[in-house]
């Protein structure tokens, strides 16, 4: 899988979207040499059961679908805020 050259938010490392294909970011999602950023859920559960460390940010209505996905003991709360938590794979 291709990253994107762009960093998020100036950390050095780039981001996926889970499922990301709709709404305003539909449109661009599918023209010509747009990144390859948008995972599916196959796809997720791949890389949150591999050896790399991931975080998730999600907001509450995604947990439930998270846990279906990966299982509620694979998801590390690491923050919470106003109704979006963060999530990570692995604490090690």
């Amino acid at each position: 899988m291709a990253f994107p050259k762009d960093d998020i938010f100036y950390t050095g490392h780039s981001a996926l979207l889970l499922n990301g294909r709709f709404n305003n970011l539909e449109y661009g999602a599918y023209a010509p040499g747009t990144p390859d950023v948008f995972i599916s859920d196959a796809q997720f559960q791949q890389f949150w059961r591999g050896p790399d460390r991931y975080y998730i940010v999600a907001d509450s209505t995604m947990v439930p679908h998270l846990e279906a996905l990966v299982g509620r003991e694979r998801l590390h709360q690491v923050a919470s805020r106003g109704g979006k938590f963060l999530f990570t794979n692995s604490y090690h």
